[in-house]
């Protein structure tokens, strides 16, 4: 990459290199750049949330008046611009050190690499999606990835506010009654690599981006590094589920590795999850197979993911198991006269266990 120093515009402005990085100071909806006629540069007509706060934008390119930028939770080849005049308000220059970019919104810093992943994660999920295509792959393998696949790549919804509202909201066209919530923090959907958010709405009201949403949920958030450990894990895991046709994943398996295993068990009920009674309808209450966190409050990681019966999710409830276990533990002493019945069973759960936690 070239580090050729542009001179600044103004005393007050920030030197720019093409390559370094800029943290977004808060979040801003803004037009993104499109092929126009005769090879010029245009603006799109509609918005996006290209500007997140504390998110770090590479300088892509630097011209006389503007700065043409890539968000790191935008697609490589999603490219904005930035007037020079306005720039110092929306970023400030990243710290950069040993290949890592700071930013207060995250709980690591974020190594540079990482703009580079979200290709692999495109090109892992085009696999999957080819897959799903050939005409040889079974309806049920076909179905399962319809269904999920989104839900494995993208944060949860959440309330929120269109960008129309919000641009409405900013030139005082919406009169806010004093008790009245207007947006939220957290997207409606996006990518896993947003900041990871837990504020209260209060704290929200006072960010310099609000009503703008700031990012996903904790639970939601990881690299692309490791979305990608993640994905394979999801996938393996549906690979070696009861009565799932393996042909259909031939075109992948070599770039997933995946490997045999003991038939996938929900990690609730320890029982399979089998493929012959998959079926899936979007919010549904009565899902037979849904995403689970160990702990919903540990990260989108392989340690915590897995596929398990969409009724034990619902039956752990936001609770990690840790904390169910404890529940069982309290119920059995509180309940000493019922303890006589589940005896024998607590027994032979025992002797087939290598470890227990009773």
């Amino acid at each position: 990459m070239s580090t050729e120093i542009v001179q600044t515009a103004t005393a007050t402005e920030q030197t720019m290199n093409i390559g370094e990085f800029m943290i977004a100071n808060k979040t801003c909806p803004w037009h993104y750049n499109i092929a126009g006629k005769n090879g010029k540069t245009e603006k799109s007509k509609k918005k996006e949330w290209l500007i997140i706060e504390g998110v770090p934008c590479q300088i892509i390119s630097v011209k006389d008046d503007v700065i043409i930028m890539n968000s790191f939770t935008s697609s490589k080849d999603r490219l904005f611009e930035v007037e020079k005049n306005i720039l110092n308000d929306l970023f400030t220059k990243a710290s950069i050190n040993d290949g890592y970019i700071s930013s207060s919104k995250y709980p690591t810093p974020i190594p540079i690499i990482e703009f580079e992943n979200r290709e692999k994660v495109k090109q892992m999920v085009k696999k999957l999606e080819e897959m799903i295509k050939h005409p040889e792959c079974n309806t049920t393998v076909r179905k399962i990835f319809e269904d999920k696949l989104f839900q494995m790549l993208q944060s949860q919804g959440a309330p929120y506010i269109t960008i129309d509202k919000y641009d409405q909201y900013k030139k005082g066209e919406i009169t806010l009654s004093a008790h009245q919530r207007f947006g939220s923090e957290i997207f409606n959907r996006n990518t896993r690599w947003c900041p990871p958010i837990d504020i209260t709405y209060d704290e929200f009201k006072v960010s310099p981006s609000y009503p703008a949403p700031l990012g996903v949920r904790p639970k939601d958030f990881c690299l692309p590094s490791e979305l990608l450990e993640t994905l394979k894990e999801l996938v393996t895991q549906i690979y070696n589920m009861p009565n799932i046709d393996k042909k259909s994943f031939e075109t992948i398996r070599e770039e997933f590795n995946l490997q045999e295993r003991k038939h996938h068990c929900c990690l609730y009920c320890g029982t399979c999850v089998d493929a012959n009674d998959y079926s899936s309808v979007y919010k549904s209450e009565t899902n037979f197979m849904e995403i689970c966190h160990r702990d919903p409050n540990d990260r989108f990681l392989t340690r915590n993911m897995y596929w398990g019966h969409g009724d034990c999710n619902r039956r752990q409830g936001g609770y990690s198991e840790d904390e169910r276990i404890k529940d069982v533990l309290q119920m059995l002493r509180t309940n000493s006269t019922h303890l006589g019945n589940y005896t024998s069973q607590l027994k032979n759960l025992i002797s087939t266990c290598e470890t227990t936690t009773l």
